[in-house]
């Protein structure tokens, strides 16, 4: 008889969680969803550390270096393929962006001796970055969702004219770097196939190896010892479509 009550409370405790789950459940405004989306872009580079356009970084085997430009903020685009369950969503993004990149003054050590830039050269600079991105929404239960993105990304930046050998040929160089994504945004669901989301995202990046004329990587190391970070604020504005 006691091991009958027992499992009768067991079972009916069980039932309770199980009905208030499933209740929960009936009150969010979607549970599971798997979506396509696009997004238009504000994308900004900090133009501190190495990232002034004055700085520059040194390889010595083979020889060749490479300018860090000031790049100025513009708009861009990206695409992005999520998955929802519950509150909680996984993203994958690739993020595009063209800049005007300024370089100069600038004075640069070469095995000839020192030759400075006196004025600024503008030339152009692509941001490309791919995220995966984890999500925390609030309100559920509402069509307006606040939300909260933690993530990491891969990015790189190609630059027009800006790597130089010993000889003086002059050529594009490649950046690449490991960035840190923290974002706060709102998602206003039509239906449950259809949403818009914005926000805005601080991005920690750091540039640590560059390719330039040589056609390998080499380390990204800037002259006077300045920070590697390309870090800038990014506002997000987009579409979802769910299936």
């Amino acid at each position: 008889m006691e091991r009958t009550i027992k499992n009768g409370i067991l079972a009916w405790a069980v039932l309770l969680a199980a009905s208030q789950a499933f209740a929960d459940r009936v009150n969010d405004f979607l549970h599971e969803r798997t979506y396509l989306g696009l997004t238009g872009l504000v994308v900004s580079v900090d133009q501190g550390g190495a990232f002034s356009g004055k700085d520059y970084s040194r390889y010595d085997n083979p020889y060749e270096i490479v300018l860090l430009p000031a790049i100025s903020q513009s708009l861009g685009f990206g695409a992005l393929l999520g998955h929802r369950e519950e509150t909680y969503a996984m993203e994958l993004s690739y993020w595009r962006s063209e800049h005007l990149s300024t370089f100069g003054p600038v004075t640069l050590t070469t095995p000839g001796g020192p030759v400075t830039f006196p004025t600024a050269l503008e030339e152009k600079a692509s941001f490309h970055s791919i995220s995966v991105d984890f999500k925390k929404y609030f309100l559920a239960e509402l069509e307006f969702q606040p939300f909260v993105n933690l993530g990491v990304s891969f990015p790189w930046m190609d630059l027009a004219n800006a790597a130089a050998d010993s000889d003086g040929n002059v050529t594009g160089a490649t950046l690449v770097g490991l960035g840190l994504n923290l974002g706060l945004g709102l998602e206003y669901y039509l239906n449950q196939n259809l949403s818009f989301v914005g926000g805005v995202y601080e991005r920690w990046t750091s540039f640590d190896q560059f390719k330039g004329h040589a056609g390998q990587f080499g380390p990204l190391s800037p002259a006077g010892g300045a920070s590697h970070d390309g870090s800038g604020l990014q506002f997000l504005l987009g579409t979802t479509v769910g299936f």
